[in-house]
């Protein structure tokens, strides 16, 4: 027999769990996350010598990682995070 949702959430809560609420995301492209962290005041930019990476303070990124750099400004602003927009290719 399966407990009741109510019973569950309680002693999740009686145990010392903790309910968060999820935070919005904003979908950004890499221009954008570049564009934010010149904004703050840092060095950001399109790799010269490979498609799809980026500089940050003299590091090859991916845009992964510059978006995680990105999101450890905006939490300490207290903003949303960024998330990678997907785009479809085009043919």
């Amino acid at each position: 027999m399966m407990p009741e949702p109510q019973d569950v959430i309680a002693d999740f809560i009686q145990n010392g769990g903790r309910v968060v609420k999820v935070q919005q995301t904003i979908p950004v492209t890499a221009p954008e996350v570049l564009d934010y962290l010149v904004a703050c005041g840092l060095c950001a930019s399109y790799s010269p010598r490979n498609l799809g990476l980026y500089i940050f303070e003299g590091k090859v990124l991916t845009l992964r990682k510059l978006i995680d750099v990105a999101n450890e400004h905006r939490r300490i602003e207290e903003l949303p995070p960024f998330v990678a927009r997907i785009s479809p290719f085009r043919r």
